[in-house]
């Protein structure tokens, strides 16, 4: 795992992205489509910037694993149903964020190594 790569419960790591689509159905439509054109807005970014807002994105995304890890923590009668939806959106948003300064930086990196740029 590199220094930009959250770090994963345990617990958690196995159920991330098996209920992407119920969690999408938590989501507001708004969130889903500038998550969805976030790739497209990245692109005209330049290398610097992706990489300092990747960092940022990395961080939003660790304090959401953490958000989780809080919420497990809690007593079985203050896990609401809100709240866990509440956590798991953010967790959803947070990760596609992040995969998106990554993927956006890895098609820029190999761009460079072919001499696009």
């Amino acid at each position: 795992m590199n220094d930009n790569q959250p770090a994963f419960h345990p617990a958690i790591l196995p159920s991330l992205g098996k209920n992407d689509e119920t969690v999408r159905g938590l989501c507001s439509q708004r969130a889903l489509e500038l998550i969805e054109a976030l790739p497209a807005i990245l692109r005209l970014d330049d290398l610097d910037t992706l990489e300092r807002d990747a960092i940022e994105a990395a961080e939003n995304y660790d304090r959401a694993i953490a958000a989780i890890d809080a919420y497990c923590n809690l007593p079985k009668e203050e896990q609401t149903g809100d709240l866990a939806a509440a956590v798991l959106r953010r967790e959803y948003l947070a990760r596609k964020s992040f995969d998106a300064y990554r993927g956006e930086i890895e098609i820029r990196k190999r761009e460079f190594a072919k001499g696009v740029h």
